[in-house]
Formats: C-alpha cells, sequence, structure tokens
C-alpha cells in the first residue's frame, strides 16, 4: 500500500517570499496517527505534526535502479539524530517532468533534437506529463505541462538558438527555476522531477536559490550533458567577426533587454508567458551561508538528483533512458522529526541503508535538507 500524503503549506513570517514558500516542509496533518501518513484521497487537517518527504534513489553498482527494498532497509537522520520512518512508498507513480535544454549551446540543441522521440517516449512514459523551458534574456516556458508527447517531440525537433543576452543574464539556472516553480503546483502524488540538458556546471551563479527551492519541496534535478552529437550539422557563431563584420552598422541586432523589476531581477513580459523570478532569484541571501560542505552551491546533489556526462550518443541515449527508469524507481521515506525548534532552522538529512553485505549496493541519493520549525 502506498503512503501518499496530502501535505498542506504553513506560513511563517520571514524575510522573502521564498523562505515563506520553504517553510511549507513543516507541513501540518490532521486528524492523523502521527505514525502513519493518510491515505490522499482522505482529507485531513492537523496543525501539531511535522512531515517531511524524503525521495530516495538506491542504485547498484552497474549503477542500476534496485526496486524492492523495503521500509526496514532504510535509516533516516535528521540533524545526525536517528528519526523513525513513519511512513513508506515504494509504489510508481507518474511523473511530471521539467524539461530544460540550454538553447545557448548547439550541442544540447542538436541532442534534444536527436532524442526528442526518446525523451518523450523513455523519460515521461504513457502515463506522465511534461513541460519545457528554455533561457535567454528572459526564461521561457515554451510548452506547459501535457501527456502530448507528440507535440513535446516536435518542439523538441525544432528548438532554436536562443537570442543574445545581455551579461549576467540566460544562465540555464534561471529557467530552472521557472521550472521549479511550476513544478510546486503538480500534484504531490506523481514524481516530480526536472530533467535539465547542458554543458553548464550544476553549480554556480543562481545555485542558491535552487538549494533553497530544494529544502522546501521533494523534487530532484536531473541533469545530462550534451556532447556533439555524431551527424550534427556545422553551425556558425553568429555574432563572430565574420557574420557581424566590422564596419558601422554592420553588428547584428541584438533582443531587446528584458524589463527588470526595482531590484534589478527580471520580471514576465506581457503576454510572453513567463513569470517574475524575483522572488525566487532574490531569496538567496538568507541561507547562503549555511550550505554544507563539500558540495557547496550542488543543487543536483541537495535536490537529491544525478548528474551523468555521456561520451557518445550511444551513451547519451543510455544515461537518458537510466534516467526514465530511475524516475520510476523512487522510494518516498516519511519521518517526524523529534528535534524541532520554534525558530527556523536548515536541517539535514542523511538516509543509511540496512543491507546484508551480499547486497550489490551501489549509491544513494536523497533530498539532502529542508528547513524546519516546530508546529505551535
Amino acid at each position: 500500500m502506498s503512503c501518499r500524503p496530502r501535505l498542506a503549506s504553513h506560513i511563517y513570517g520571514c524575510r522573502t517570499v521564498l523562505v515563506l514558500s520553504l517553510l511549507a516542509v513543516a507541513l501540518p496533518l490532521a486528524g492523523q496517527n502521527p505514525t502513519q501518513v493518510p491515505h490522499p484521497q482522505i482529507p485531513i487537517i492537523r496543525a501539531n505534526t511535522t512531515l517531511v518527504d524524503v525521495p530516495v534513489l538506491v542504485l547498484d553498482k552497474q549503477g542500476q535502479p534496485m526496486p524492492d527494498l523495503e521500509r526496514q532497509n532504510f535509516r533516516i537522520f535528521d540533524d545526525g539524530q536517528p528519526q523513525r520512518i513513519s511512513g513508506f512508498d515504494n509504489e510508481p507513480r507518474p511523473v511530471s517532468l521539467a524539461i530544460v535544454i540550454d538553447t545557448s549551446d548547439w550541442n544540447a540543441i542538436d541532442q534534444a533534437k536527436r532524442s526528442a522521440e526518446l525523451i518523450a517516449a523513455m523519460v515521461i512514459g504513457a502515463q506522465g506529463q511534461a513541460a519545457l523551458y528554455v533561457p535567454g534574456p528572459e526564461p521561457k516556458r515554451l510548452l506547459s505541462f501535457t501527456s502530448d508527447t507528440d507535440k513535446l517531440a516536435n518542439i523538441l525537433k525544432h528548438l532554436e538558438k536562443s537570442p543574445t543576452a545581455a551579461q549576467g543574464q540566460g544562465s540555464v539556472v534561471e529557467p530552472l527555476n521557472l521550472a521549479m516553480l511550476d513544478l510546486r503546483a503538480q500534484p504531490r502524488e506523481r514524481t516530480r522531477a526536472a530533467l535539465l540538458i547542458t554543458n553548464a556546471s550544476d553549480k554556480g551563479i543562481g545555485a542558491e536559490a535552487l538549494i533553497e527551492s530544494g529544502m522546501s519541496d521533494a523534487i530532484p534535478v536531473f541533469r545530462i550533458a550534451a556532447n556533439r552529437p555524431a551527424n550534427a550539422p556545422e553551425h556558425t557563431n553568429p555574432d563572430s567577426v565574420d557574420q557581424r563584420g566590422t564596419g558601422q552598422g554592420s553588428q547584428r541586432v541584438q533582443a531587446p533587454p528584458a524589463p527588470v523589476s526595482s531590484r534589478g531581477m527580471p520580471t514576465s513580459g506581457s503576454g510572453s508567458g513567463n513569470l517574475d523570478l524575483a522572488p525566487i532569484i532574490g531569496a538567496a541571501a538568507g541561507l547562503a551561508g549555511k550550505i554544507f560542505t563539500p558540495h557547496h552551491l550542488d543543487y543536483v546533489y541537495y535536490t537529491g538528483g544525478i548528474s551523468y556526462d555521456p561520451g557518445d550518443d550511444r551513451d547519451f541515449d543510455r544515461k537518458l533512458s537510466l534516467i526514465g527508469e530511475e524516475l520510476r524507481s523512487i522510494y518516498h521515506l516519511f519521518y517526524s522529526p523529534n528535534n524541532l525548534t520554534q525558530a527556523a532552522a536548515v536541517h539535514s538529512i542523511a538516509v543509511q541503508m540496512d543491507l546484508p553485505p551480499t547486497v550489490n549496493l551501489g549509491s544513494t541519493t536523497y533530498r539532502r535538507s529542508y528547513v524546519g520549525i516546530a508546529p505551535h
């Protein structure tokens, strides 16, 4: 029997909009035995129990998912203190996948075009839904969540290079932040995840906001690097001297600057289908000093995802198919922390495996942190 809690937000007086959403991990449940997770069809409200959802992916030494584990095979620690697992869900869930393609990179564009059918068929699956995002002077949602795999594949096959962005804009982290905002609106009974196809690092500018987002929601980010496809066309750089010339009037027309808020953050243009990213991007300062080492600002690690760097087209397809399998092999562990205080604090999560030595255990990845506060 699967345990999929219906969770409700808890609002606290904090400095930024994002931190308010971060504290939604302190999820009040009602009419419930604290040792059980309610059935998703039974609406229950209670304000004195905090429940943390920990997606866990367990791989063997060959890098394949291990799908047949039981509750007793897992141990959870919250800031080093052992916790009682009050809920366990090992049932495959339909997938809500936010796909982010780094269209500032021709390799990512060409790989997305080449593997469009595979992304639609293998990663999303029959009951899955996907949305599509790209960077630019403003990050854009090219496709809202849909189960129409033909439509998704068609858009992937016709991706174009992002317009030249102003300095400091166009980072692949920006559309990923936009994707995470949309994923929060997807039902919690689904596997909510992001797939990022890019050669950019899974660290760096903007990563703080993604890590904070990972503290708020049980949404892993999977990253796959894009090698140059074997039969990719030759692309010229439209901003090179050869293409632009050197004389007056020969400069290529740049995309107009994105509108910005009073805080200097990009905001949506009318009718563009974009969202205001100022709250989530501007909220990075509050918890940046509390990020744990040695994976400083590594949002894939902290959200519980995996980063792959394939060597050729065949390896790219294998890794993409593996991500599809992993999305259907995620365990969900639930626990009520026994060490919360009245002050909001970042808590570290650790998951250990309790398996016989003969088991071919490889690696375990999981949500690494959350922001907790004792319920009133």
